[in-house]
C-alpha cells in the first residue's frame, strides 16, 4: 500500500514527471513507514516504470505509460451513457470480488494499511465532508488494489469519479457509526482471510449505499432495472 500512496501523489499532481522524490529517510518519515518497507515499495514502482532510481542522484518520477486497454474500454463505455443503477451494480460486483481475492492475496503489510485507512476514515468525521469522501474512496480503492488483479483495478478506477457526487450526498447522511461498523466488519473479515465473510460484508455495505443513493437521488437520476436483493451479489 506504500507504493499506492506514492502513486497517488503522482496522480494528483503533487509529484510530476522529472521530479525528484524526497530522500529515503525524509520520505519514510512523511509516510510514517519503515525504511525497509519503503525500499520494497520503491523497487516495485521502479519495476513498473513509475519511478527511476538513479544511483548517486536519487529517485525520479517517470513519464506515465500509455493508459491500459482495459481502462480505456471502461472509460469509453461510460462515455456512451449508462443507467446509474447499472453503475452501482458493477461497483458491488467488482468490490465483492476484490474483497474475496484480497483475503488470499493481500500481504500482512497491506492488511495493516487497510486498518490504517479505515481508522483515517473514522477520524475524518471531525474534518468535514471533503475528508470523508477522500478517505472513503481511499479505503475502497485500497481493498481493490489488495486483490492484485490488474484487470479488476483497471475496471474499477474509472468508476470512482462517477460515484463522487453520490458519495458526497450519502456521506452527509447521519449514519457515521453504522458506516464505521461496516468498514470494520469488512477489514476484519479480510484480516481473518475469510473470503465468504468479506464478500458478504462488502455486498451488504454497498447495498445500503445503493439504497441511500436511491433515497437522495433527484427524480430521474436512478434509472434502469432495479435489483431488489443483495443476494444477487453473493
Amino acid at each position: 500500500m506504500i507504493a499506492e500512496r506514492i502513486t497517488a501523489t503522482i496522480a494528483n499532481g503533487t509529484l510530476t514527471p522529472g521530479d525528484r522524490l524526497p530522500s529515503e529517510p525524509v520520505l519514510a518519515k512523511q509516510l510514517q513507514v519503515g525504511r525497509t518497507s519503503l525500499r520494497e515499495a520503491l523497487r516495485k514502482l521502479a519495476t513498473l516504470g513509475v519511478i527511476e532510481i538513479v544511483r548517486g542522484k536519487g529517485t525520479f518520477v517517470c513519464e506515465p505509460p500509455p493508459e491500459d486497454p482495459t481502462t480505456q474500454y471502461v472509460q469509453w463505455s461510460l462515455d456512451q451513457g449508462f443507467a446509474l443503477s447499472e453503475l452501482l451494480e458493477v461497483r458491488i460486483g467488482l468490490e465483492t470480488t476484490a474483497a474475496g481475492l484480497a483475503c488470499t492475496r493481500a500481504s500482512d503489510e497491506e492488511l495493516g494499511e487497510l486498518d490504517r485507512l479505515r481508522a483515517e476514515h473514522d477520524k475524518a468525521h471531525d474534518s468535514g465532508l471533503d475528508a470523508l469522501v477522500r478517505t472513503d474512496e481511499a479505503l475502497h480503492e485500497g481493498i481493490v488494489r489488495a486483490a492484485h488483479n490488474v484487470v479488476l483495478t483497471g475496471m474499477y478506477l474509472p468508476l470512482v469519479p462517477q460515484m463522487t457526487e453520490f458519495r458526497r450526498r450519502t456521506l452527509s447522511l447521519p449514519r457515521a457509526q453504522q458506516r464505521s461498523d461496516d468498514h470494520r466488519y469488512i477489514t476484519d473479515a479480510i484480516g481473518r482471510r475469510d473470503p465468504e465473510s468479506a464478500r458478504r460484508a462488502v455486498a451488504e455495505h454497498l447495498w445500503i449505499f445503493y439504497e441511500e443513493v436511491r433515497a437522495v437521488a433527484e427524480p430521474g437520476e436512478v434509472t434502469g432495472t432495479e435489483v431488489r436483493s443483495v443476494a444477487a451479489f453473493v
